[in-house]
């Protein structure tokens, strides 16, 4: 064998040797730019260490969607769904969401199935809806599981199943979703997909109206004024009312105005010195709640996501469905 061969020989061995570390060195480079673009356009995005700006965090969201970085793909989606620093374009937020969602990304697979639930920038289609609800819920998003558990429990886009539903809102619920925990109370209510049973009914709504949901807190103040797995007690059941008014669910007024007239001045001042009291007032703050695409955040580090609006026990808004920011949820039901 000549020298020159067994030099080409030589050289083209040490190649096979390199070329694949020199690969994984320039993907790992191109990872890492991603993912640093990524986090600085979050913190655009939520105004964390800088001012907020939606249009720089869409640029780095772009620089790091194009490098495939589903998470970006996700925040770029939410960018465009909602027209914040870009104009608002259904089309490219389904595109963007699918190309996280083929990458199996949760969030950006809730989100790509309401998108089709409503025929936002995708033909509306029910069964793809469905798909991507469940294949997000199978991966444990307590905001996939609530929405598909609502579908179900509410008869949209498929036949009607209490069972199902109470099977997807349990595990949400579980997870601590404080719109799932409220509809699981419902359903131990009504005995819906399970047996009724109001113990569990006023433990599951407590969770969620300890997390601020007004829904819940209504529903609470309904379980005390009843007695439904709580002792009878019209004093808390005034101070939740009172808590759940103050935090917008305005079908607790008339139900105030009810016990006022049954509730003697003693019971009255009680009350007011509940709602004055620190422990109380710790148990309920009101902590954002999920509505059908919940607005960002400055406060969460997860990127924003598409839910439902929650539901509540009264009929009168069980059907409506809330419409703002990143996530989905159905409207959350009063039991009165």
């Amino acid at each position: 064998m000549s020298c020159s061969l067994r030099r080409i020989l030589s050289s083209c061995f040490f190649l096979s040797l390199i070329l694949p570390s020199l690969f994984a060195a320039s993907a790992f480079a191109q990872s890492s730019s991603s993912e640093d673009s990524y986090r600085l356009g979050i913190l655009y995005f939520y105004g964390r260490s800088v001012p907020m700006n939606y249009h720089k965090a869409a640029a780095l969201f772009r620089e790091a969607a194009d490098a495939g970085n589903p998470a970006a793909q996700f925040m770029l989606g939410s960018v465009y769904e909602n027209g914040l620093g870009l104009p608002q374009d259904y089309v490219r937020a389904a595109q963007l969401y699918l190309a996280a969602a083929n990458q199996g990304y949760a969030r950006a697979e809730n989100n790509l199935a309401s998108l089709y639930q409503h025929g936002q920038g995708v033909p509306f289609d029910p069964p793809e809806a469905v798909r991507w609800y469940l294949a997000a819920a199978m991966q444990g998003d307590t905001i996939a599981q609530a929405n598909l558990a609502s579908l179900f429990y509410a008869g949209i886009l498929v036949p009607q199943d209490f069972t199902f539903a109470a099977r997807w809102f349990r595990a949400a619920a579980e997870s601590g979703q404080p719109d799932a925990q409220n509809q699981l109370s419902v359903m131990y209510c009504l005995g819906q997909g399970v047996p009724q049973d109001f113990t569990q009914a006023a433990r599951w709504v407590t969770l969620a109206a300890e997390k601020g949901l007004p829904a819940a807190q209504s529903n609470l103040a309904y379980y005390y004024e009843r007695g439904w797995g709580v002792p009878l007690d019209y004093v808390s059941a005034f101070a939740w009312y009172s808590r759940a008014l103050s935090a917008g669910n305005s079908s607790a007024r008339a139900r105030l105005v009810s016990l006022r007239q049954i509730m003697t001045p003693k019971q009255l001042s009680q009350a007011a010195d509940l709602l004055q009291s620190p422990s109380f007032a710790s148990s309920t703050q009101a902590s954002a709640l999920v509505t059908s695409r919940t607005s960002p955040s400055p406060t969460t580090d997860s990127p924003p996501q598409v839910a439902f609006a929650s539901i509540t026990l009264n009929n009168e808004d069980s059907t409506s469905t809330a419409k703002s920011a990143p996530t989905r949820l159905h409207p959350n039901h009063v039991i009165w």
